[in-house]
């Protein structure tokens, strides 16, 4: 039914589980990045802008000329304890450096006097620095243009920073990931703890112990699961008991057969006389037969016990045509009583729901009947028709069946007396099991002639074509 060999059931659901959070993690873990490094650079840029703003304050003019009085707490705004390099410088509204490092690059587009600062980053001696150009005007000179004050920076503080935050969010949402897996991994021994008791109660069971698993120990999701493994407990005992009722029907019924034959083989051993070694065969042999006509009615039995039959395939049968062809099967039979065996023929096809193989079974031991106890010369008819029901009707003349009789001929291995044809008592008791096995409902009656017995038997019929071709004895 499987392929493979099924995992844990726990390893299943922490599979599930931990690898679709690695993944959240893995995407939360770029999201993070991108979050830790604009939250440093903003940190950051913002002490750029201050340390500018330091500086801008410092710049006025004195005697016609620009001045520059850098203030040291502007630069000590920026020192870490990396290895960070500070860069600045001031440019006159001319152009010309007042003070700093000439060659800092500007910004592409010099900030308007609109917009007082700009933050961009440039290649500066073979790495990438953070810069920011504040405009300051001034007042008392020639020109018009302001001053621009540019204070930069190397990255590795910030580096560092958004470094230590995505690690900080990052060992927090593991620690969560394997708490969340320990308390699953708990969860799981919890709940499915129900499943090792239901494993240890059906472990202890007797090895006979078919009775059904109570489910309400269970959760919800493995109940139909017990449901179906007591479906199937139900199925196997119902086959066992039928089993063990024909091992105690056979050992019944042939103990008695097979003592009888023992006898007459070791009386015929101790004459020694041909005549009656002779006729001892002879007696043997029809013995052997209803014997063997024994056997297979007992297996049939068995076969079509009403407890074991509904878990048994059904299908559509046409029973019209099942009854034309079993009746061929008992010309033979009939003509050597010379019985006239008719057959009604509905004029179509008639189909009831049914296992096709019993169905002819029921049909075959009807007719067996009708002519083993029906007169020489006699008559036995198999009729179908179709109302609300299909109905399966056979009659014959024989001596009938009085009514204080009728229900306990079902019985197995009841004949009732007065009977001189041989039987096993078998034949209507698996009829009326195959009834009842087909929900169908058995009645036997006197025909309108006054004489013999008459069985009716009322099918669910259906609309529906037959499955496959008419059963055939086996």
């Amino acid at each position: 039914m499987f392929s493979k060999q099924a995992d844990s059931l726990r390893l299943q659901l922490l599979r599930w589980l931990l690898f679709p959070l690695l993944l959240l993690l893995l995407v939360n873990a770029w999201f993070s990045n991108r979050a830790a490094v604009a939250t440093a650079n903003l940190a950051f840029d913002r002490l750029l802008m201050a340390s500018a703003e330091a500086i801008a304050e410092d710049v006025d003019v004195k005697d016609g000329d620009i001045v520059v009085d850098l203030p040291y707490a502007a630069l000590q705004l920026l020192e870490s304890n990396l290895q960070e390099r500070i860069f600045y410088r001031v440019v006159a509204p001319n152009g010309k450096t007042l003070t700093g490092y000439d060659d800092l690059p500007l910004p592409k587009e010099l900030p308007s006097p609109a917009d007082e600062s700009v933050i961009y980053s440039a290649r500066y001696r073979e790495e990438t620095i953070h810069l920011v150009a504040l405009n300051k005007q001034i007042y008392g000179t020639g020109p018009t243009a302001p001053v621009v004050i540019i204070v930069a920076e190397t990255g590795e503080a910030r580096y560092a920073l958004s470094h230590q935050i995505l690690i900080d969010g990052l060992t927090r949402q593991a620690v969560l990931i394997v708490a969340a897996a320990l308390l699953v991994w708990l969860g799981l021994i919890r709940g499915l703890r129900p499943l090792g008791q239901l494993q240890t109660s059906v472990a202890g069971r007797a090895p006979a112990d078919l009775s059904p698993i109570d489910p309400l120990g269970v959760q919800t999701e493995v109940r139909p699961l017990i449901h179906a493994l007591n479906q199937h407990m139900g199925r196997i005992e119902r086959l066992l008991s039928s089993r063990q009722r024909l091992i105690t029907d056979a050992s019944h019924q042939m103990r008695t057969p097979l003592s009888e034959m023992r006898t007459q083989i070791e009386y015929s051993l101790r004459q020694n006389q041909p005549e009656l070694s002779h006729a001892t065969l002879i007696d043997v042999h029809a013995d052997i037969d209803r014997l063997a006509r024994l056997l297979s009615q007992m297996l049939l039995q068995a076969r079509s016990d009403p407890d074991v039959l509904p878990d048994q395939r059904s299908a559509a049968v046409n029973l019209s045509e099942l009854a034309r062809a079993t009746a061929l099967d008992y010309v033979p039979a009939a003509r050597k009583k010379s019985i006239d065996l008719n057959l009604d023929d509905p004029g179509g096809p008639v189909f009831v729901l049914g296992n096709g193989l019993l169905l002819r079974e029921l049909i075959a031991n009807l007719i067996d009947n009708a002519i083993a106890y029906g007169h020489s010369g006699g008559t036995v008819t198999v009729r179908v028709t179709h109302d609300r029901t299909a109905v399966l009707e056979i009659e014959d003349d024989g001596p009938g069946i009085a009514l204080s009789e009728r229900e306990r001929v079902f019985d197995r291995f009841y004949r009732a007396p007065g009977l001189v044809v041989a039987g096993s008592g078998l034949g209507l008791s698996i009829v009326r099991d195959i009834c009842l096995a087909h929900r169908a409902r058995i009645e036997l009656n006197t025909p309108s002639t006054g004489l013999g017995l008459g069985v009716r038997v009322h099918l669910q019929a259906v609309h529906a074509a037959p499955a496959g071709p008419v059963p055939t004895a086996t």
